[in-house]
């Protein structure tokens, strides 16, 4: 095959101003899948966990560790911001739409760092990775929360070529952004370096970060993993939770076994697992806690981590079709860089810390009553289903009807009551026009080919039940 894919990728990334670092790095990419690189793991190298060295309970972190001042004064908050929600039929970034008390997710973000800076005397800084697409909107959002800092606000991600998948060269269309594509959140550790925000933080004396999406407002600063984490002299740790049947898709940590010995910690993400695996990854067995990404690092590690080489992160392949153009995205996760440290660490955390918003299903959940905003500003699940103990709702709606934010919102003119839910179903379309009571397992059929509204079926509570229309 020729090499010509070489010459044009380096010349379409110089000519968009991108680091050599970065060119090199993506080069290095094509060339692993040019060699059969499928980005899938070998399976013989997955480990179990061992609970009692690569793993700690935070309801066990809390009775030890309480809040330190000293700690605190050296953390920054960084936020992943740079999606769209074009899956939900967005075209600005997701964390502006409003999420909870007609606040959007940024909105609240802020909140919760205004909360703590208030509460224990210390300017936490809130940084965003932005995207060329969020920043300036995401900018005007944070300082209508009245948040201002002395360090930067924001920092751009990267973008990377789409490439044709029978070449390697980069895709030329109409539309020249179409051409780009995100290199995957892992991008984060080689733009902090690239932008000098590392630098800039550890000169003004901050050591840690904590590190979330953007859309998990269960995402909050908890004192006692920093504290564990500064105490331990640790350089990574990830947020893991218990799996529950909603979540067959998270990533998962495991222990990289070669020829019998151990070599680390390592990220499994949904892409990375062959197809004959795919149901043993998804089960509640061999993986019984899932990656949050709720990230923990030591800046001054990460940094001399940079200093020597960019981190080995696993690669993800996503094909596409572009245009009618085969083409592969390469992709990196950030909780892939747990294998490039030697102190790591995974915190199993309850469930209130994980409330993401990737598909209008959450999005539903979020906004009901099934999730409180409390005092501090989190977004955790309400103390009444709490009571109840009740694990994450099942929510499926029609895609047909509800997978654009803009159909769902119209056909959702109320939202039902999900405290005592256990899961909800709508087939067919179907305008929640009143506010009903859902408790138990409930489905709407509505099989008229026409529109159809819970009023008409004159009732406001649900329970255990399939209603046809």
């Amino acid at each position: 095959m020729s090499q010509n894919y070489i010459t044009l990728v380096t010349e379409k990334m110089r000519s968009a101003n991108l680091s050599e670092d970065l060119i090199k790095d993506f080069l290095s990419k094509i060339e692993k899948v040019k060699q059969g690189e499928t980005g899938k793991v070998k399976w013989e190298t997955i480990g179990d966990l061992d609970p009692k060295t690569d793993e700690i309970e935070l309801t066990e972190l809390q009775k030890k560790f309480p809040p330190n001042k000293s700690s605190l004064s050296k953390l920054v908050v960084i936020k992943l911001n740079g999606g769209l929600g074009t899956s939900m039929g967005l075209e600005k970034a997701k964390s502006l739409i409003p999420i909870k008390n007609n606040r959007s997710f940024l909105n609240i973000v802020s909140e919760q760092i205004l909360y703590m800076r208030k509460k224990f005397g210390v300017e936490i800084p809130l940084i965003l990775m932005d995207s060329y697409n969020t920043q300036t909107d995401s900018l005007e959002e944070i300082k209508k929360s009245g948040l201002t800092q002395k360090i930067t606000t924001t920092f751009l991600q990267n973008k990377v070529p789409r490439i044709k998948k029978e070449n390697y060269e980069p895709i030329q269309l109409k539309d020249e952004k179409e051409d780009w594509c995100p290199p995957g959140h892992g991008d984060i550790y080689l733009s902090l370096k690239q932008t000098g925000i590392l630098k800039n933080l550890i000169d003004a004396g901050y050591e840690y970060a904590f590190i979330s999406n953007g859309d998990n407002l269960g995402a909050t600063i908890e004192p006692s993993i920093l504290e564990y984490f500064s105490s331990s002299n640790l350089d990574f740790a990830m947020e893991m939770t218990p799996k529950t049947l909603a979540d067959t898709k998270g990533g998962a940590i495991y222990r990289k076994m070669v020829d019998g010995k151990f070599m680390g910690l390592e990220l499994l993400e949904t892409a990375q697992v062959p197809k004959e695996n795919e149901h043993e990854f998804s089960g509640m067995g061999k993986f019984r806690t899932f990656s949050t990404n709720n990230l923990w690092i030591n800046l001054k590690s990460l940094s001399k981590l940079l200093d020597e080489k960019i981190p080995n992160l696993s690669l993800i392949v996503n094909p596409k079709t572009v245009d009618g153009i085969d083409v592969l995205q390469l992709e990196t996760a950030m909780g892939s860089a747990i294998g490039s440290f030697t102190n790591t660490k995974g915190i199993i955390i309850p469930r209130d810390r994980f409330a993401p918003v990737k598909k209008c299903e959450d999005y539903l959940i979020r906004r009901s009553d099934a999730y409180t905003l409390n005092e501090d500003f989190s977004l955790t699940m309400s103390a009444e289903r709490k009571s109840k103990n009740f694990s994450e709702n099942l929510v499926s709606l029609d895609e047909k009807f509800y997978k654009k934010i803009k159909d769902f919102d119209s056909l959702f003119k109320a939202y039902p009551s999900l405290k005592f839910s256990e899961s909800l179903t709508v087939k067919g379309e179907v305008e929640f026009d009143v506010e009903i009571n859902l408790v138990g397992k409930v489905g709407f059929i509505n099989e008229t080919g026409k529109l159809q509204k819970i009023s008409s079926l004159n009732k406001t509570n649900f329970e255990n039940e399939e209603v046809k229309f």
